[in-house]
């Protein structure tokens, strides 16, 4: 059957062998991931934190982005850290505890759902930490507000990442 999605951005769905029929108008999130090394080159970065959703997307948007931060050389990635897709209460908390171990790793990519990346947002102004990270966000936060909602200081220089879009007219 053949498929088109407008929003299936898994890289493995780009398997001609696997998937002879699908075919999808958004880059995969390895383009993504290349387009965050880009961005954290360009800001200067060598040592960062990567955060991801448990889960195809997130694991796989973060495995995609150290295979091409290895290619492009001079990025050290500090710590991944996977959050659980039932988390326990506490576990941001213990998130953003996790990424102090690595205080100076400042610079955090984050390929996750909507619902973590306003939890951790959440976690680091409860721990009081809100402008000591920079995030650079993947296509789920994109231009989306409700992340950020009441958490615009933690979220505060946040660079995300959304494939061009245009409006069809008619």
């Amino acid at each position: 059957i053949p498929q088109i999605s407008y929003a299936s951005t898994a890289p493995e769905l780009s398997d001609p062998g696997r998937y002879e029929f699908f075919s999808r108008v958004v880059p995969p999130d390895s383009y993504q991931a290349q387009a965050m090394v880009a961005v954290v080159r360009a800001l200067g970065w060598s040592y960062v934190s990567t955060l991801a959703s448990e889960g195809n997307y997130g694991e796989s948007g973060v495995e995609a982005f150290v295979h091409s931060s290895r290619e492009a050389g001079g990025l050290c990635i500090a710590q991944s850290i996977k959050i659980p897709r039932e988390p326990r209460p506490g576990e941001f908390a213990k998130v953003i505890k996790r990424l102090m171990e690595t205080s100076t790793a400042r610079g955090v990519v984050l390929f996750a759902n909507e619902d973590d990346i306003r939890r951790v947002l959440e976690a680091a102004t409860l721990a009081n930490l809100s402008g000591h990270f920079s995030w650079v966000g993947s296509d789920s936060w994109g231009a989306k507000m409700a992340p950020v909602q009441g958490l615009e200081e933690a979220a505060h220089g946040a660079i995300t990442i959304l494939p061009k879009r245009a409006s069809v007219p008619g």
